[in-house]
């Protein structure tokens, strides 16, 4: 790369790589920890030109002014964080919030995501992973400084003071101050735990060029966090590295205990956000592995069931889908207990569990007849049994899945009289099949639920 600022800007990188980011994607695929991160910057200052070669891209693209060192607050590029800490944007209603940043309010910004995108943060819809926010509760705080020295945590305390740069000491001071607003903010606000998360995505990664510490509160995560989860490098892991690269030059040594001091710290700090993001995905694959009896939080109520008995819904429905996807990749939404949450009305859920439940304990001799459900309710059992795609096995008698035993004579409540009638069951018809009651005519059959048999829209489960 040529020097910034002549206009003559060229980068050759490998795989076809044109520019800066593009490298550094391909070399460093995966960057959510210190390992990661520390190779980023040594690429960057050993193989890739240095903090130069940064400067000429961000200057490339219009992201920073050649002769202030400043990023641009312009609509071409529009660079939203940017705009946000020079005060051109301003976010409604979160006056009250940036109070309560208190001594670093002058130095630092809170923003928030757009309304939708926090509106949808628990969305699994393609549409919305990648793009709503990663928990419950999610916000950004950026730095009202612009120069470009902090537009992006790989660059931190790398550009020379000829182009206005501070050092490591100083960069080191502000990203720790940065955290402690961090903190200071969430204690602060109502409604977040104390388990939070700090993270920054690192140059190559990030999708805005200025900087934005992404604030998170690690007890409600969603689809996103998981999706992104590659490129969440936690802020301590910056500090880590920062504060060995400050122990590695002997121009230091001064204040070596100070910094291996800062460094354990910052150590330690990373080893605690690696456990709460552990500890996070342990808590998303509560239902994964060899666990047999599960717990669903169905429409707010506890569902209790084994695993085998849910997956008893024929393969290609929409409750076997479901269940079968969960479990292999440990996905799904998850209540702030991490059980799988179900938004179906837990009523009509339920009878379809206990049905689920007799065919699995009835012997393969005997047929199960269709659930008896109450007049009020039918009309939502009928529709959530279409809705998982069970309308047909609970719709008529089914085989039992059971032991092969001898129970003895067998009880037969008598149908009503309007009992319709039924198609046979979905495996295979019984050689002498039970007598039909006859039907009312005084009672015509239900129509089908409108749409039946089309499976569900494309606003539907996914």
């Amino acid at each position: 790369a040529t020097k910034a600022g002549t206009g003559h800007f060229f980068f050759a990188g490998t795989d076809g790589a044109t520019s800066l980011k593009a490298e550094i994607i391909g070399r460093v695929p995966v960057l959510k920890d210190a390992s990661s991160y520390r190779e980023a910057r040594r690429l960057l200052m050993e193989e890739l030109g240095g903090a130069g070669t940064l400067r000429a891209e961000l200057i490339r693209f219009g992201f920073v002014d050649d002769a202030t060192n400043m990023l641009t607050t312009g609509n071409a590029p529009f660079n939203i964080f940017a705009k946000i800490a020079a005060g051109i944007v301003k976010q409604p209603n979160m006056e009250a919030e940036q109070a309560l940043l208190g001594e670093y309010a002058d130095e630092f910004q809170v923003a928030s995501n757009r309304p939708e995108n926090d509106e949808h943060w628990d969305s699994e819809d393609p549409e919305w992973v990648g793009k709503a926010s990663m928990s419950r509760r999610h916000r950004f705080l950026t730095v009202k400084d612009l120069h470009f020295q902090w537009f992006n945590a790989l660059g931190f305390g790398l550009v020379d003071e000829e182009w206005g740069g501070v050092g490591k000491v100083a960069a080191l001071q502000k990203i720790e101050k940065m955290k402690l607003a961090a903190l200071k903010y969430t204690r602060g606000m109502k409604g977040w735990s104390d388990r939070v998360g700090l993270f920054f995505h690192v140059f190559g990664h990030n999708s805005v060029n200025s900087l934005h510490l992404h604030v998170l509160d690690m007890k409600e995560l969603g689809p996103t966090f998981w999706k992104f989860e590659y490129k969440n490098c936690p802020i301590d892991a910056v500090i880590k590295v920062l504060s060995e690269e400050l122990d590695h030059h002997s121009g230091h040594s001064g204040n070596l205990k100070l910094l291996t001091e800062v460094a354990s710290q910052a150590a330690a700090a990373a080893n605690e956000a690696q456990r709460l993001m552990e500890e996070a995905r342990e808590k998303k694959k509560h239902l994964a592995g060899d666990q047999d009896v599960v717990h669903l939080n169905v429409g707010g109520e506890l569902v209790t069931i084994s695993k085998e008995t849910l997956l008893l819904a024929p393969q290609g429905t929409v409750l076997h889908d479901l269940f079968v996807d969960t479990w292999d990749s440990g996905g799904g939404r998850l209540d702030a207990e991490g059980r799988v949450f179900l938004n179906f009305p837990p009523r009509a859920f339920k009878y379809i569990a206990d049905h689920l439940r007799l065919i699995q304990l009835t012997p393969p001799s005997i047929l199960v007849q269709p659930p008896r459900v109450p007049f009020e309710s039918r009309a939502e059992f009928l529709e959530v049994s279409w809705l998982l795609g069970l309308h047909r096995l609970v719709d008529g008698p089914q085989w039992g899945c059971g032991a092969d035993r001898d129970l003895g004579p067998r009880p037969r409540p008598p149908w009503p009289c309007c009992a319709r009638r039924r198609p046979p069951p979905l495996k295979t018809t019984p050689s002498k099949p039970a007598a039909k009651p006859t039907q009312s005519s005084s009672a015509p059959a239900p129509a089908p639920a409108a749409g039946a048999g089309a499976g569900i829209g494309s606003g539907g489960a996914k």
